[in-house]
């Protein structure tokens, strides 16, 4: 899906957003993570697609593995089959917190999926 050398800027978009269930809904956002998300996301759109994807970080910026998690079937809400064929990522808007966002790379955009401010994945 991505490219270690992949020099594109990282873009970020909400057409994928799902706030339908529970644990990843609006209404657990706080005032401060959404500020968190939206600082994160004005960082982020300045690297590149390989400076995102590097994995050694502390930044809780990786792959998820859906099978270790509490949804084994991934973001089963989204209707285009054709999204499971790219990789599901998360961070971490600030690093000392618990707080995720989760979603797919998809080329050099970053498509929003679930807002996890409880990391209840």
């Amino acid at each position: 899906d991505f490219q270690a050398d992949d020099e594109r800027l990282l873009e970020f978009s909400f057409k994928y957003l799902d706030i339908s269930l529970d644990e990843f809904s609006l209404q657990r956002c706080n005032v401060e993570f959404l500020q968190a998300l939206i600082e994160s996301i004005q960082l982020y759109s300045h690297w590149t697609v390989a400076q995102f994807t590097d994995q050694n970080n502390q930044d809780r910026r990786h792959i998820i593995v859906f099978d270790t998690t509490n949804h084994p079937e991934g973001f089963s809400t989204l209707d285009e089959d054709q999204l499971a064929y790219h990789d599901a990522w998360q961070f971490a808007p600030v690093r000392n917190q618990q707080w995720r966002v989760h979603g797919l790379l998809i080329d050099n955009l970053f498509q929003i999926v679930w807002l996890d401010p409880d990391h209840l994945l």
